[in-house]
Formats: structure tokens, sequence, C-alpha cells
């Protein structure tokens, strides 16, 4: 009979890449690891594990084993989720992942729900961003993640749900030409000056197709993935920017926000281990997190007021990151 603990450390091994990780992570020793992954070879009755080196290599026989694994475990999530139906959800810990204007738009105001209806469920924040939310998820340290589509690993071990598509908006000086638009253009914005996120983001990535859509990579003079910041920038005229709607910001009186023609997209899911949304606990708080992706105010950006008053220091209260 194949222990399924040790299975769970078959399934780390080929996502954590060596023993030492996987112990790491575990808070096991290598040689615990090493002699709970012999015993599990010994259990199936073939070779997991070929050396090479220091490290070691899943065999095609592990491979095939794995691929059962996936469905041994999500079925371990359902039954687990079917005993906990006897508490109808009213009662749980909760563990969501989430960046941070999702925790802004989504999150916290399906929390704020949350309370009044369901008092005894215990929810706890993180901000994690991929691939790692996808390792605590996985590992059962993660219940819930909220993320770009885009970065969804495409494993058997996950499950997604689709929650609103952000569209992003171009943040503009408000002295610039194109500032009193119905909706620009991006092909327009080929020879300005971009304030982009940091090398690797998601939000990068999407403007740079996007750009790349319209025949241009952007020109891109400064980097921060907090908007707060970037708005900071453009009012200083150092540049333009794009900027989702789920972040909630406005035009002021130095920065004007406006529609694009065919804007991109980001694509927001909730992820969660396979199996594991029949937990009672679980489906409430993921109905939360839809209405409350419904309810997010997403509407364009109004068309800037002529006549503003001269332009003050820049100033703003809040702070917004991606």
């Amino acid at each position: 009979m194949i222990d399924v603990r040790r299975l769970r450390l078959l399934r780390e091994l080929d996502n954590r890449g060596t023993v030492a990780a996987v112990a790491t992570a575990l808070h096991l020793t290598p040689s615990a690891v090493s002699q709970q992954l012999a015993a599990l070879a010994r259990e199936a009755g073939v070779p997991l594990l070929d050396p090479i080196g220091r490290r070691v290599r899943l065999t095609p026989a592990a491979k095939v084993l794995l691929r059962h694994a996936d469905e041994i475990f999500a079925q371990l999530e359902r039954a687990e989720a079917d005993l906990a139906a006897f508490d109808e959800g009213r009662t749980g810990k909760v563990t969501i992942a989430a960046f941070a204007t999702a925790i802004i738009g989504i999150v916290a105001p399906a929390i704020q729900e949350l309370r009044v209806t369901h008092p005894g469920l215990d929810i706890t924040v993180v901000d994690v961003q991929p691939p790692g939310c996808y390792d605590l998820l996985a590992g059962g340290e993660l219940d819930l993640a909220v993320d770009f589509v885009t970065t969804r690993p495409a494993d058997g071990q996950f499950e997604m749900v689709r929650l609103l598509d952000d569209l992003f908006d171009v943040a503009l000086p408000r002295d610039h030409p194109l500032a009193g638009l119905d909706a620009v253009p991006l092909g327009q914005l080929a020879d300005e000056d971009f304030i982009a996120s940091l090398p690797g983001s998601a939000c990068l990535k999407i403007m740079e197709a996007a750009c790349g859509a319209a025949g241009f990579a952007p020109r891109i003079r400064h980097r921060s993935d907090d908007f707060i910041a970037v708005f900071g920038l453009i009012a200083a005229g150092c540049g333009i920017g794009m900027i989702p709607r789920l972040a909630g910001l406005g035009s002021t009186d130095r920065v004007v926000l406006r529609p694009m023609v065919d804007p991109p997209i980001r694509r927001l899911s909730v992820s969660l281990r396979r199996g594991s949304g029949q937990a009672p606990h679980l489906a409430v708080v993921l109905r939360a997190l839809k209405t409350a992706a419904s309810a997010a105010a997403l509407e364009p950006p109004d068309l800037p007021i002529r006549g503003l008053p001269p332009a003050r220091p820049f100033a703003l209260a809040s702070a917004a990151t991606h």
C-alpha cells in the first residue's frame, strides 16, 4: 500500500527540484526525506529516483505515479470537503493570497461582507506574488490565490475561477495633447517616455505585448511597481504610464487618466487546489470574492474638465501597488 504522505514528498520533490529544498520547506532533514522516498519506491515496486551527481532526477515511473497522485490528492480534498460539509461553512480558517490592488478592490470588500454574513470564518490575507503563491497553495499554506490568468501554472494540481477583466488606462500629464481625447490610440504613444513596472512583472508583460501589437516597443525611462509613485513621476513630467482600473486611481489636476482604443486587459482569477472548492467554508469565500469582483467599480475615467485651476504640487494620501 502506497503511503500518501510519502507520495506528497515525491510531489514536493518534483515541484522544488532537490531533496535539500524539500527538506527545508517541510522542516525535515535531507536524510529523512531520502529515507521516506526510498520507502515509497519499495511500496511502489519500481525505482523512482536516478542519481545525477549529488542530485537526483525523477524516473519515468515516478512521473507516471505523480499523474495518479494528482487524482489521489484531488479525491482527498473532496473527502475533506464532504467532512467539512457538516459545518455548512459557518466556521473555518481560510488564507488568501493576492496582490495589492486585488486586495483593495476585491478581497477587502469580500471580507467586509463576510464579517457580517459569516462572522465565524477566520480569514487571513497575505500579499504573495506568483509563482511563489502556487508553491504555498500546493503545500496547503494557502487556500486561495488571486492572480492574473496568464501566470497560472498549467498542471493538474489547481483549478481556476474567473473573477473579472481589468482594463488599463493611459495616464498622461494634465497638459498632454492627448489628454482631452475620448479614447487614446496606443499607436500615438510610440514616441513617448514610459514609466513601467519592474522587469519580470505581469503588468510589464501586458504593457509590452499591447505596445508590440500597436507596432512599437515602449521606450521605458523609469520603473516602479507602485502606482502612486508612477503618478508622481507623470505629474513631474517624466513620462506616461498605464494604470489598471482596479488600482482605483482617478485623474488629478496634474495627471489625467484616459481610456485607450483596444486597451490591454489583465484577466483576474482565483486559483485553488483541485477538489477543495467543495469545502463549504471555501465555497462561501469564493462566492464573496466573485460578488466583490462583480461590484468593483471599473467604469472608464471621466473626461477631464476644462478650466481647472493652476496645478498644485503633486500629493496623494494613499498608496496602491500592482
